[in-house]
């Protein structure tokens, strides 16, 4: 790029740092420079073809940023392998470079600054502002640590990039900002060695070649599967299961956090998911607690343990996150190995069912001992566990992209 063009970009950021992006004419731009408008409009358009200019060149040094640090440049789903070889440690180098890029790059410092000024005001400069310095890193620490199979990835992006955040205002206002820095490595430093502890102490669970973690958007067709073999003429001709998980991942009630999967030796073998939902107290109280489910095992896998050691695990995970109960229609036989207990013995009743039904499929579990200390209530089902019959021909339409597998009416199915 020549001198001149050089210097009347350098020129509008600067100015577009201070007063915002609107505020800013062609005229304020050329007076900065001592030209008039005729000269500058012989390098650049108009106003816009300067800020496209600013984000072209941002865009080419943030991938920059990343590759210098040997992180992936792509997504999760299109570099999975790659997101596996990064270390804790060189997401916690990176993360300190990021922050002198965004505080003492003079370029970087002062779109960042304008991106501040303007994402209250145009709708485009908040989008770039998510992008760059707000859902864009998080989602990308996030997706690192997932791929590293820590317990909590979103929980420890928001431990790591949140200070980030602060620390870049705390910067801008101080008169010690050679301080800031260090304290922003200091806090990074410490964030480093609790992960590090975290992965050994073996949150991610790792077992005779068993990982637990998170389920990854690259996954779900897999996992979708996985149900449906599972669940393949179980309980009705067909099964439903797989559209309830389908469907469920982008229901406000579905807890991320919780959509776990199973491998063994790297290849999906089995599959939990939790859903918020709440007892309807007697008093007149709403209970916040929790369902899970679609939960399975690989059909040829089943009975060998693998579906407690996934169970156990996930309401370990449960309780960490603050859960206080958990409703869920299943077997004592099987559940009751877990802690589950039939949920009449909480004084906690099935929506719907007579006072002389049986029960006994209906079972609970606290998770915060005492939680429902004096709660008597009713239980319903979330809805979202009957889309299938409410939505029968996007149901079919769905099904229609597995394998193509036989309907059978069996003895002991519900429907």
């Amino acid at each position: 790029m020549g001198d001149t063009k050089e210097r009347i970009l350098t020129a509008a950021l600067e100015l577009f740092s201070v007063k915002g992006y609107e505020a800013v004419s062609v005229k304020d731009i050329a007076d900065e420079l001592g030209m008039t408008k005729g000269a500058l409009y012989r390098h650049y358009r108009n106003k816009r073809d300067i800020l496209d200019s600013i984000l072209k060149r941002m865009e080419e040094r943030d991938a920059e940023q990343a590759a210098g640090q040997g992180l992936p440049e792509g997504s999760l789903a299109e570099m999975g392998e790659s997101y596996q070889s990064v270390s804790i440690e060189q997401i916690i180098s990176f993360s300190k470079v990021m922050f002198r890029y965004w505080t003492l790059d003079r370029f970087a410092s002062q779109f960042r600054k304008m991106l501040m000024l303007e994402q209250y005001r145009d709708s485009e400069m908040s989008r770039l502002f998510q992008q760059y310095l707000v859902s864009g890193p998080f989602g990308y620490l996030t997706d690192l640590f997932a791929a590293l199979e820590l317990r909590r990835p979103r929980e420890a992006a928001v431990r790591l990039y949140a200070p980030m955040l602060l620390m870049y205002s705390v910067y801008d206002g101080s008169d010690a900002q050679e301080r800031v820095l260090q304290e922003m490595d200091q806090i990074l430093n410490d964030l480093k060695l609790d992960l590090e502890n975290e992965r050994k102490k073996g949150k991610s669970l790792r077992r005779d070649g068993i990982i637990i973690r998170t389920e990854r958007e690259c996954d779900q067709h897999d996992v979708e599967n996985l149900v449906r073999e599972a669940f393949w003429n179980v309980y009705r001709p067909g099964c439903y299961e797989h559209y309830v998980l389908h469907r469920y991942r982008s229901d406000p009630a579905f807890v991320n956090e919780l959509d776990l999967v199973m491998e063994k030796d790297g290849i999906l073998i089995g599959q939990n998911m939790f859903v918020r939902a709440v007892i309807r107290a007697d008093d007149g109280r709403e209970i916040p607690i929790m369902t899970m489910g679609p939960i399975c095992i690989t059909p040829e896998l089943k009975r060998q343990g693998y579906g407690k050691l996934l169970l156990d695990d996930s309401l370990k995970r449960a309780a960490e996150l603050g859960c206080g109960a958990l409703c869920f229609e299943g077997n004592i036989g099987f559940y009751g190995k877990s802690g589950f207990r039939y949920a009449s013995e909480f004084g906690i009743r099935y929506h719907g069912l007579p006072e002389d039904a049986d029960a006994s499929f209906f079972l609970c579990r606290e998770l915060i001992p005492g939680y429902l200390d004096g709660v008597t209530g009713e239980y319903t089902p979330p809805e979202g566990y009957f889309v299938a019959e409410r939505e029968p021909e996007d149901f079919e339409r769905f099904d229609a992209q597995f394998p193509k597998k036989e309907k059978k009416k069996l003895p002991g199915q519900l429907v």
